[in-house]
This record gives C-alpha cells, structure tokens and sequence, in this order.
C-alpha cells in the first residue's frame, strides 16, 4: 500500500463541485489511541455544514433502542446457556471487564458482546470516539444525521443465526484474554490509519455474516452520505471496517462520481 493511502481521513468531492466534505473511520473506544488527532477532526467538523454518523446517537440508549436490541419473545441469554456454563462465562467476563452479563440477559447476545469488547480496552477518555464526535458536532449546532436508524440496525443484527449469537458470547468467555490481545493489536493498527488492514480483520472476524454486517450496510452508508452531501459540506464518520475492500464506502463513492482524496495521516506520538 502506498503510503499516502495509510490514512482513515478522506476529502470527498464531486468534480463539478467545489464543495468539499470529509470521511473518517472510527473505532468505538474510549483510549487515547483513538483520540490521537482529535483536534484535527474538531477543526474539519467546525468548517462543515453537517455532520453524519452510523446512528443517530441521541436515539441510542433510548427506548426504542433498547427495545430493539432485545431478544424476541421474552428470550433470556441464561436460558440458552447450561447453568454452570452460564455461571463461569459470569465470573470470566466479571473479572475481565467488570460488567455483569446477568444485567443485560434480556439483550440480543452480539450486544453484550460488543458491550464487553468496549470493556477490555482502557478507559482513558470518558466517552468513545463516535459519541466525542457526535457532542462536539452538537455543541457546534451542527445539522446532525445518522446514516442507519436504530430498528434498521436491529434488523442486521437480528440476521445473525442466535445459535451463532450464543455460541459468539460462549467463545469469547473461553478466549476473553486472546480477544483482549487482539483488540490492543487494531488499537495499535487504527494509530496507523492503515484501513486495509482494518477491515481485513473485520471481514475475518464477522466470518459468514460479512455480506449482512458490512457489505448491505456498505452501500446504504454511501448512499445516505451522497443525499446528505447534497444539502451542504458533511464530516461523515463511519466504523473503519466500513471504508476498505472493493464492496467499502470508499469504492462506492468512487463508482458514485465522487472525488475521494486521501489526507495525512499522523501517526502515533508526533
């Protein structure tokens, strides 16, 4: 890869146009990693009209979220699991992350289990990027969109086979330490900007469900950003698994008309 393609930062721009919008890949953590070149980001959201993100994050942790994010009829996660299976992968992910699943056993498993993933990396900043993001834009009074809705991210959510859900949640209470490795690597990877790279381990990771968790929601990423842009200069921030490969936003945009213009990237401590 060309190292000026090393970057998780794009200005997106129509040919005929001489309005310019911007690109980021994010990654939902709160350590300081991700916060790197946070001043930079600010300053490229307070020159736009507009700001976009995967979800309206004043609807997330709301009702209707929550109840979307629920298991269906009345579903328990402790039900699906043996009772001494159940109370190991407790104590394992206690002592890990801190957080009791037993709180959360209404919830579609592949929440608890970002929910803990967000848990093992450090704490350093109280909010994760996309939401410092999202409240800097809204103290900015900034026009805010989110590219999918809550139930429309349910609904890919709920395409993942529960079977493959519980068995997910299982694994990573065997493997809580390997997965708490693996996190610190694309931590170490996103510092880089190398998106490539990033979404690689994401298709790897999603396995099978690539097709429903990226790619679909891939082109109704781009889409929504290009009816956005219409409207005025937008800082779009999607998760960075969602810019790279031949079916990623970045491509898209390509093949939509779009100017897509790589920026630097610093690395790590300069």
């Amino acid at each position: 890869m060309k190292k000026k393609k090393q970057t998780l930062l794009w200005a997106i721009q129509r040919p005929d146009s001489e309005q310019v919008s911007y690109l980021l890949g994010t990654i939902h953590a709160r350590c300081d990693e991700a916060f790197r070149q946070i001043v930079r980001f600010c300053e490229l959201i307070e020159a736009c009209e507009q700001f976009a993100a995967e979800l309206d994050l004043e609807e997330k942790g709301g009702v209707d979220w929550i109840q979307q994010a629920m298991l269906p009829q009345h579903q328990v996660i402790s039900e699906h699991i043996p009772p001494k299976k159940y109370e190991k992968l407790k104590r394992i992910i206690r002592k890990a992350s801190g957080r009791d699943i037993s709180l959360l056993d209404r919830f579609l498993p592949i929440v608890v289990v970002n929910m803990i993933l967000e848990d093992l990396l450090p704490a350093d900043q109280p909010y994760t990027l996309d939401q410092y993001l999202w409240d800097f834009a809204r103290r900015q009074n900034k026009i805010t969109h989110g590219l999918e809705s809550s139930e429309e991210q349910a609904t890919v959510l709920r395409k993942i086979p529960l079977k493959d859900q519980f068995r997910d949640l299982v694994y990573l209470g065997k493997k809580i330490q390997k997965e708490r490795r693996d996190l610190y690597k694309m931590i170490q990877v996103y510092a880089t900007g190398d998106y490539q790279a990033l979404f690689k381990a994401a298709k790897k990771h999603v396995g099978g469900a690539r097709k429903v968790l990226l790619y679909k929601r891939n082109r109704v990423m781009a889409q929504r950003f290009e009816e956005i842009m219409k409207n005025g200069s937008t800082f779009c921030a999607v998760g960075a698994a969602h810019l790279g490969g031949q079916k990623g936003v970045l491509r898209l945009l390509k093949e939509a008309g779009f100017s897509v213009r790589p920026l630097e990237w610093k690395n790590v401590e300069e």
